[in-house]
């Protein structure tokens, strides 16, 4: 609501505007925009058999190393291909398989039947049979978190298989004393059935896809091939509303592009097309294509796209081998589209409640490129019902060709320099700052062009807007903001005998009327066939003027209609323009006014969001803190600095203390204190108890929880229990009610002179490096002078019996990731895993393979005799007797110890 009470509505989100022709909404910048598209033309003769034929092969796979596999129908194995020579086997089988792909956990996944193949492809367990009586998996999809979805052909039942299998162990079991889950597998592979996907009879699934985040597009068929997709939300686990293809007919392949779109194999194309699928879709959607171009390669085969683990989507082709999915960087854009807020099945108008809201003024956040602009067509109702006499009133922004535009003169939107007529509010746009007539906000005063009262009044505001574009590029349309109803200047500052006196037909007398000049020489006044508008004209008088658009005629009203002329030089298009009422022309002639002052006020009504840390703009946020007082760091972000003006006065109340610095840090890192990633410590809280340990090495001259240390740590809980007998008598007198002794008493003394006024600030390592400096200042500038402050880092949250402190060197933090062992760096047991290749080429991933091919064509490895050397002592393996298969060399020997 601005100054002068006026509320507005806005339009910004892709579910208000549910009618919609060539153009897409982007979620990523969050805007309209005219659509890439070109017509996909007549479907091959022999669609259907391309298509079915297709549907028929087994789709390949590829890993994130780029090896690939598929079916070798005379080996009955799967095998595989990478920049090694030749093809190697990965899984021979006794029967052919419905489909297999890698997934993100390096378990290749073969669906046979009412079963499931489990294969490591790292060698960690044996293959593992999953038996799904009563569900044949068909298709298969890897899943993100990892496992697969899987769809059933015959039904278009969805499942998906989650879980893993225990890897094996070398060693022998574990000792009946040992503590283990039980069961030792708390998650073996299950297959989950989705029960609420359900399908309309007729309709055939035929291929789906899983995006990133989890979301399914579903490919199917409908009577003679016609293709639709569906999209299935794995939280929900319903499918949503069919979306048509325009144009696509028995389509047999999906999969997934990375900004949302969906790249769709149609049969007989040496291109993919592309379509983008609307995520809140209603019953009856069709979609066009967006028209980026994705050429295959001239021996592309037909079959679906190959099962993959990274971006883009690939394809096989004929003689072996995929190839990525690229697009072609030509624009092909619309060059004009059309949304609107309602469509045939929903309707978004904007609703003010009261029949009669006068419609004041429209903002837009837009960027117009140059040859781009817009035109909102409006139009008011008293009902929430479209009809044919609805009056749409143009309003133009940006540059529109002439011929895109009705006749005669029209509001034209004018450039702002803020980013959003709201006080503060940075805008909705994607472009970056406001740029000169090009990008940012524009506004332009409702109305009615062509009436003498050209006020839009009515309760529900009805909406077109029109892109256009030049093909190379496109307006970009963020947000819409229609104000009402509108606070008047004449009607609110002036006398009562300036307000609107004519209203019903009079003040909405049409726009424009034509006749021939020639026939309106030949008629009489009075005849019918001269236009109505003309006559009304006439009856007006001086209110009305009747022009000729010619340069050599002339038709002019004077003195009322019985002094009139008429010069005739040449034939012409007679025309009629109502002229607008004084009033009106008042009206408009102060909106200019209003315009200017209404942002000024709004500014100054909101100038108390100047002094709110949350809100004030960036640019002022120096300045609100040299109010206060505060000086900032300069490697502290705007969101951080807000919240340190948020809480200055809590900060400026502890400053020297514990809770002060705390408070400090937590703001300066984001929330590390509170997260177990920054702890502060006084010096008798590090006082080291307990045994020492044999066999552990606790002399650790970098680590600031083991600097040195000669007797352990073992463990302290909380400040009192101790876990330990050697040297309890210090701790415990420190925490009894009463000191017994004089030893006692001297004891305390001794351990608060020695752990007086020092703190330790432990950062562990999950704060980034850039940040490890900043808090070493904010120490610094929130600490006493009298106490002392050490920041370290810390390399371990939680070593248990060894060095842990409940609450002080312990925290809950993210799962840690597994890191790959590397030579001269990482030591046995301390967090870095040998963690393999999980690769479809088992060549590369150090499986047990089989090279493809004759017994001849095979090298033959030999490292030496057999022999036998005590523990601890060297030997040395020669691989000199090796050879290589007929026609090649060696180049690297590679060695694997297999027992």
């Amino acid at each position: 609501m601005d100054a002068n009470g006026q509320r507005f509505w806005l339009l910004a989100d892709h579910r208000h505007w549910p009618g919609r022709s060539h153009v897409d909404y982007r979620p990523g910048c969050r805007a309209l925009r005219l659509a890439s598209e070109r017509s996909l033309g007549a479907a091959v003769a022999d669609a259907a058999a391309i298509a079915t034929a297709a549907l028929e092969r087994l789709p390949r796979a590829v890993d994130r190393h780029g090896a690939s596999a598929q079916w070798d129908e005379a080996a009955m194995a799967i095998v595989a291909r990478s920049h090694l020579p030749d093809a190697a086997s990965v899984l021979a089988l006794g029967e052919r398989p419905q489909d297999f792909a890698a997934g993100f956990d390096d378990v290749l996944y073969v669906a046979l039947g009412e079963r499931l193949l489990l294969h490591d492809l790292r060698g960690r367990w044996r293959d593992v049979v999953l038996p799904t009586p009563g569900f044949q998996p068909w298709r298969i999809a890897a899943a993100a978190g990892g496992g697969v979805w899987l769809l059933e052909r015959a039904t278009g039942r969805i499942g998906r298989l989650s879980g893993c299998v225990q890897p094996e162990r070398p060693a022998a079991d574990y000792a009946a004393t040992t503590f283990r889950p039980q069961p030792e597998n708390p998650a073996p592979p299950a297959l989950n059935l989705l029960e609420g996907v359900a399908w309309p009879v007729g309709e055939r699934p035929q291929a789906f896809a899983a995006a990133a985040d989890g979301t399914l597009v579903i490919l199917s068929w409908v009577g003679d091939g016609e293709s639709r997709v569906r999209l299935l939300d794995p939280r929900l686990g319903t499918l949503g509303a069919a979306q048509t293809l325009a144009g696509a007919v028995f389509a047999y392949a999906i999969d997934w592009l990375a900004d949302g779109r969906v790249a769709v194999r149609l049969p007989g194309r040496r291109d993919v097309p592309v379509w983008v699928p609307e995520l809140a879709a209603v019953a009856g959607s069709v979609l066009n294509p967006s028209g980026d171009i994705y050429p295959l390669a001239a021996d592309a085969d037909e079959a679906a796209f190959t099962h993959r683990l990274d971006d883009p989507p690939r394809y096989p082709l004929q003689g072996g081998g995929v190839e990525p999915l690229h697009r072609l960087s030509v624009a092909n854009l619309a060059r004009r589209g059309e949304a609107a807020n309602f469509s045939a099945a929903d309707l978004h108008l904007l609703d003010s409640g009261d029949q009669q809201t006068v419609w004041h003024r429209l903002f837009a956040e837009a960027r117009l490129p140059a040859g781009c602009g817009l035109v909102v067509w409006l139009a008011a109702t008293a009902e929430p019902s479209p009809t044919t006499a609805v009056e749409w009133q143009p309003h133009v922004f940006g540059e529109v060709v002439a011929e895109a535009l009705p006749g005669g003169p029209l509001p034209r939107a004018v450039w702002e320099r803020q980013p959003s007529e709201l006080p503060g509010h940075p805008g909705l746009g994607a472009w970056g700052a406001p740029q000169a007539g090009r990008a940012g906000l524009w506004t332009v005063l409702i109305q009615c062009a062509q009436r003498r009262v050209r006020a839009l009044s009515g309760r529900y505001l009805w909406l077109r807007v029109e892109l256009h574009g030049d093909g190379r590029d496109s307006p970009e349309l963020a947000a819409l903001r229609a104000y009402a109803a509108r606070f008047s200047y004449r009607d609110h500052y002036l006398p009562r005998l300036y307000r609107e006196t004519e209203y019903g037909a009079a003040a909405e007398l049409p726009g424009l009327q034509v006749a021939s000049f020639d026939t309106l020489l030949a008629t009489d006044l009075d005849a019918a066939v001269l236009p109505a508008a003309l006559r009304a004209a006439l009856a007006l008088g001086e209110a009305a003027r009747v022009e000729v658009i010619a340069a050599d005629s002339l038709w002019q009203l004077r003195d009322g209609p019985a002094s009139w002329m008429l010069r005739r030089e040449a034939a012409a298009i007679v025309a009629y323009r109502p002229q607008a009422t004084p009033a009106d022309f008042l009206e408009r002639l102060l909106g200019n006014v209003e315009g200017v002052l209404t942002a000024l006020e709004d500014r100054v009504a909101a100038a108390h969001l100047c002094s709110d840390p949350a809100v004030v703009p960036e640019g002022s946020l120096e300045w609100l803190a040299g109010w206060m007082g505060v000086a900032f760091d300069a490697a502290l972000p705007p969101a951080r600095r807000r919240e340190w003006l948020a809480r200055a006065s809590e900060l400026a109340r502890h400053h020297g203390t514990r809770r002060g610095l705390r408070l400090a840090l937590d703001i300066a890192s984001d929330g590390g204190v509170r997260g177990g990633e920054i702890v502060v410590l006084e010096g008798f809280r590090m006082r080291r108890l307990m045994s020492t340990l044999l066999g552990v090495n606790l002399e650790v001259t970098d680590d600031p929880l083991l600097p040195g240390l000669v007797i352990s740590g073992n463990s302290v809980v909380g400040d009192t229990l101790v876990l330990g007998e050697a040297e309890r008598v210090e701790l415990l007198a420190l925490f009894r009610a009463e000191v017994g002794s004089p030893a006692e008493q001297e004891a305390v003394l001794a351990f608060y002179d020695q752990l007086a006024y020092r703190v330790l600030v432990l950062v562990h390592q999950t704060v980034e490096a850039q940040d490890l400096g900043l808090m070493r200042r904010i120490v610094e500038l929130e600490s006493p002078a009298h106490v002392e402050v050490q920041v370290a880092t810390a390399t371990w949250p939680l070593l248990v019996g060894i060095a842990s402190l409940v609450g002080v060197d312990t925290y809950l933090g993210p799962p840690r990731q597994r890191v790959p062992a590397r030579a001269g760096v990482s030591s046995l047991g301390n967090g870095d895993c040998v963690l393999g290749v999980g690769s479809l080429d088992p060549r590369l991933s150090g499986a047990t393979s089989q090279i493809a091919g004759p017994a001849a064509a095979r090298p033959v490895a030999a490292a030496g005799p057999d022999m036998a050397v005590p523990h601890g002592s060297s030997f040395v393996l020669d691989g000199g007797g090796s050879t290589a298969a007929p026609g090649r060399r060696i180049t690297e020997y590679r060695w694997r110890r297999t027992e």
